[in-house]
C-alpha cells in the first residue's frame, strides 16, 4: 500500500498536475490573509521536501552504473532488459477483455506476481512487491490502467540477490579436474577420444587437449546455470533505498525529475519570500 502511494506520489509531483493546486490560492481574498499564509507555507515546505526526494532519485539513477546479469554483483544495481512471463506460462492478465500483461494496476487492483527480466547475457526474476512501478497510463475498451506487457523493455533499480553464486577461478578449476577424473574412469573411452597418435597412452599434449575440452564443458554448464532466472532475484532493498521498476526509459525519467526539481525549488523560494513579505506588509 505504501509503495503504491509512493509510486503515484512521484508521478504526481513530476507531472503537470501538481501546479494546478496553486490555483486554489486565487480562491482567497484579502480578508483571508492568515489562511492564505498558512496554505502557502504548507506548499513551500512540501515543495522543499519534494525537491529533496527528487534530487535523491536523480542521483541514484545517474550514479548507479548499469550492469549485465552474468557479471552483476550482489547489491544495489541498475538493470535494463526485456520483460517476459515465466517459462511455460502462456498468458496472464486481470480481465479477458484486456491484452496479456505481466503487471497491472488500476483504481482497485494491484498485481504483485513476479516476472522475468532478460538482457543479452542472462535472466533474473523480478519481485515487484514493494516497488515504485512507473508506466504510462493506458486506456483499452473503457478500462484505464497502468501495465507492463510481455516483450516490453523495462528499467529496474533495486537489490540483486544471487541464489546460486558465481564460481571463482579456483572452484571452476576444481570442476574441470572433476570432469577430467570422471572421463579417466572410463579408460578405453578416454583413449578413444584423446589418444590422437593411437599409442595407447595419453601424453602431455593430449592431456592438455582433454583439460581444455573439460574446461569448455564446465563453462557451458555454468553458463546454462547463470541463464536460469532463479539464479538472480531483484527485490526491494532492505536499507530503504528506492526500488523502481519503470517501462519509461531512465533518461526520460531523469529529464522529467529534473524539470520537476527546478519547478519545486523555484516554488519553495518564491512562496517563502512571498510569505515573509506578507508578514512584513
Amino acid at each position: 500500500m505504501i509503495s503504491r502511494f509512493k509510486g503515484r506520489l512521484f508521478v504526481l509531483i513530476s507531472s503537470f498536475i501538481y501546479p494546478l493546486v496553486f490555483l486554489s490560492l486565487l480562491l482567497f481574498d484579502e480578508t483571508q490573509r492568515y489562511e492564505k499564509a498558512v496554505l502557502m507555507t504548507a506548499f513551500s515546505v512540501m515543495s522543499l521536501i519534494f525537491s529533496l526526494l527528487l534530487y535523491r532519485r536523480i542521483r541514484l539513477i545517474e550514479d548507479t552504473s548499469q550492469t549485465v546479469l552474468n557479471s552483476a554483483a550482489q547489491g544495489y544495481v541498475e538493470l535494463e532488459g526485456k520483460a517476459s512471463l515465466y517459462d511455460g506460462e502462456v498468458v496472464r492478465g486481470p480481465h479477458p477483455e484486456l491484452p496479456p500483461m505481466l503487471w497491472f494496476r488500476n483504481y482497485s487492483i494491484d498485481s504483485w506476481a513476479g516476472f522475468i527480466l532478460g538482457d543479452e547475457k542472462g535472466r533474473c526474476t523480478v519481485d515487484p512487491r514493494g516497488a515504485e512501478i512507473i508506466t504510462p497510463l493506458y486506456t483499452y475498451n473503457h478500462h484505464t490502467y497502468n501495465a507492463i506487457y510481455p516483450g516490453e523493455k523495462i528499467y529496474v533499480l533495486g537489490q540483486l540477490h544471487t541464489l546460486k553464486k558465481q564460481r571463482n577461478d579456483f572452484e571452476i578449476n576444481n570442476l574441470m579436474l572433476s570432469k577430467l577424473a570422471e572421463w579417466k574412469r572410463n579408460h578405453f573411452s578416454f583413449l578413444e577420444y584423446f589418444d590422437k597418435n593411437k599409442d595407447s597412452k595419453i601424453d602431455d599434449g593430449e592431456l592438455e587437449t582433454a583439460k581444455q575440452a573439460a574446461s569448455r564443458m564446465v563453462d557451458l554448464a555454468l553458463e546454462e546455470t547463470y541463464q536460469n532466472p532463479a539464479t538472480h532475484v531483484v527485490s526491494n532493498p532492505e536499507d530503504g533505498r528506492p526500488y523502481i521498476i519503470s517501462s519509461i526509459h531512465p533518461d526520460e525519467l531523469v529529464v522529467r525529475y529534473k524539470r520537476a526539481l527546478v519547478f519545486h525549488l523555484c516554488t519553495w523560494v518564491i512562496l517563502s519570500i512571498y510569505v515573509l513579505a506578507m508578514q512584513v506588509y
